[in-house]
Parts: structure tokens; sequence; C-alpha cells
């Protein structure tokens, strides 16, 4: 009996350990992180929206084949629309999980309610936009690429969408986890200290050269992005600016675990937007 009760005590402490070190060193899961930025926003946003996430998988039977290809593009853009990206990077590198989190801590930039705010000014291009205008704005400078013809399926395909995870937000005025919150210190950026981050926090991930990592295929690009080189964004792209970039930074990075300090992030987006990228045109 003694043989037993100890055995089955060995049994429990090992399922124990392994399903803790699972826990706590695997990676979130897509709806794990979804609950996570649904939590975290709702508290800082001080008010309770009523409402759900919604997954492209979730869409009508009418318009389902249209989200699923917006998503996919969306998630993997150089091999869903080669035509018009023309770097490694994809739209969900800056909108993690597709866009479809409320942003804030570890969930990159929201698209959840991004249809509502436009058409809208843009101090950018000194003149009213709509959403498609926006979406090649992504395309011609965070993806160093061309612009998507309006009446084309790609860009039907994206807004149907943005449309479809919207949803359920396009009643709410003045949504407050879209975009990012800037950092507000007056910290100048440390070049030399920027780099010594980056090749801490950054390089294992990104590469020590900033020439990104984790291909899925020869043919799918990367899913780590680059951050400079002929192969990254821009200098025409909102993540060249230093305060978008480390706020980004700040709220986001190292990925899943952003924990550097506000220093640290202006520091390290100063040492990135300091290096060769292509140039907009």
């Amino acid at each position: 009996m003694q043989k037993i009760l100890i055995s089955l005590l060995a049994v429990f402490v090992g399922f124990t350990a392994y399903f803790g070190i699972k826990y706590y060193s695997s990676e979130p899961s897509y709806f794990e992180k979804r609950i996570i930025a649904h939590t975290y926003q709702i508290k800082m946003a001080h008010k309770t929206y009523g409402f759900d996430l919604v997954d492209p998988e979730q869409a009508p039977p009418d318009i389902r084949e249209s989200v699923l290809r917006g998503y996919s593009i969306i998630m993997n853009t150089p091999f869903y629309a080669p035509l018009y990206a023309k770097d490694q990077l994809s739209c969900t590198n800056c909108h993690f999980c597709g866009g479809d989190t409320l942003g804030g801590k570890n969930n990159g930039i929201s698209l959840v309610g991004v249809t509502t705010k436009y058409p809208t000014f843009s101090k950018r291009d000194n003149k009213s936009i709509t959403l498609e205008d926006r979406i090649n704005n992504c395309f011609k400078r965070s993806m160093s690429g061309n612009t998507v013809p309006k009446d084309s399926q790609i860009m039907k395909d994206i807004v149907a969408y943005l449309n479809w995870i919207s949803f359920e937000v396009q009643k709410i005025k003045d949504i407050p986890w879209l975009g990012l919150t800037f950092l507000k210190s007056e910290h100048k950026p440390n070049g030399e200290n920027g780099k010594k981050v980056y090749d801490v926090y950054c390089a294992s991930c990104h590469g020590l050269h900033g020439e990104g990592g984790a291909a899925l295929a020869s043919t799918q690009g990367k899913t780590i992005p680059p951050l400079w080189g002929p192969n990254s964004f821009n200098d025409g792209a909102g993540m060249n600016r230093l305060d978008m970039l480390s706020s980004f930074v700040f709220y986001n990075m190292p990925y899943l675990d952003a924990r550097l300090t506000e220093e640290q992030a202006i520091d390290v987006a100063g040492f990135v937007s300091k290096q060769t990228r292509p140039a907009f045109e």
C-alpha cells in the first residue's frame, strides 16, 4: 500500500512539474492573448463596454471567405499581396494577432474599431483620407511597397476583415484603445546605450544586424520583422519616428514580456531609427 501511495505521489508531482513548466514557459495562445488584452484595456478605460472580440471564423457565411482572406493578408502580407508589399514585414508585426486585440501592454496596436475613425483628416497628407487611403499608406511606407487599387480583391478583403472585427464596437465613440499612448518622458535618446539594450533584449529575435528571423518558409517571409536594412520599413514609415517606435517598444518589447524602462525604450528606438533603411519615394 505504501509503495502504491508513493508511486501515485510521484506521478502527481511529475504531472504538476510538467504542466507547471509548460504553463509558465509556453507562449500564450491566440485566445489567451485576446482575453489578456480585453481585461487590461477595460481597466485602463475605467469603463465597461459590454462587447466581445470576434474571430475571423465567426464571420457570417456571406462574408466569411473574404474576411478570412483579409485575415491571411494581414498575417502574412508579402506572401498574399506580393505585388504591393515589397519588404519582409506583415501587418501583424505591429498589429499583433491581426490587430484583433485591444492593444495595451504586450498586445500591439489594435485594429478593433479602426473602421469608425474614417474618413478623417490626416495631418501627414494634409487632407481627408479614407480607410483605404490609410491602408495604402502602410503599404507604401511600412511595407516599402505600392498602392493597392481600391477596387481590387485584396483591398476589399482587408476592409472586410477590419469591418468584421470592428462590428461589435462600431457604435462606441472615441474608442480608447486605438493607436499608441506616446511616452511623456523628456529623456534624450542615447544611441550607445540603445545599442547595448538592443544587443541584450532584441538581437536574439531580430538578429545582430536587424535582419529579422524565424522564416515560415522560403516563399513566405519572416515572422520576426527586420528592423533595418533593405527588407525593413522605409524612412517614411511611422515606426521610423522616435515617438512612435519608442512607445511601441515600451508597451510591447521584448515580445510578450514588455519590461524595458521608458529610458531604455527611447534609447533603443533612437539606435534603431538611425540605421540604414530604404528611402520613401
